[in-house]
């Protein structure tokens, strides 16, 4: 049986999709029996900072690299999850704005930084036809200002 590429990508995005909507609705559980277990004061930020630092212990212990387990950043996690439990849209709107500016500067970085692309087959092809190609390796010979190796 043959497959074509159309079909497999159908059906890769059909999968990621599903995928998708399954993450979306355990997101959505998850916050509700969060929220539900917060009104019945059953988590306190003590107790997310306590479990933060198990979960980024037990993290460390299978990950192959060193993760940081300083009290800020075990600070900063649990800050997050308590106004996200809590539902504070402000304090979460200005996170995301955060994280979209950074990631802009760091677009711009990139792109400042130059780009270093191949030439793809057809224009090397073009080159050769036009007369700077491999026959053009002489020196003196080479005056498209093109360096071939």
């Amino acid at each position: 049986m043959q497959v074509s590429l159309d079909q497999l990508l159908q059906a890769l995005m059909a999968r990621m999709e599903s995928l998708e909507i399954s993450i979306e609705d355990l997101k959505f559980r998850t916050n509700v029996a969060l929220r539900l277990i917060k009104k019945n004061d059953l988590l306190d930020e003590d107790k997310v900072k306590e479990s933060v630092k198990e979960e980024l212990s037990a993290l460390n212990e299978l990950s192959e690299e060193e993760m940081d387990l300083n009290d800020e950043r075990i600070e900063e996690i649990s800050k997050g999850i308590i106004q996200w439990i809590d539902n504070d849209l402000e304090s979460l709107k200005k996170r995301m704005a955060e994280y979209q500016e950074k990631m802009k500067q760091l677009l711009e970085q990139e792109e400042a930084a130059g780009n270093i692309s191949i030439a793809p087959p057809e224009l090397l092809n073009q080159l050769e036809r036009a007369g700077i190609g491999k026959n053009q390796k002489e020196k003196g010979k080479n005056n498209g200002n093109i360096i071939m190796p």
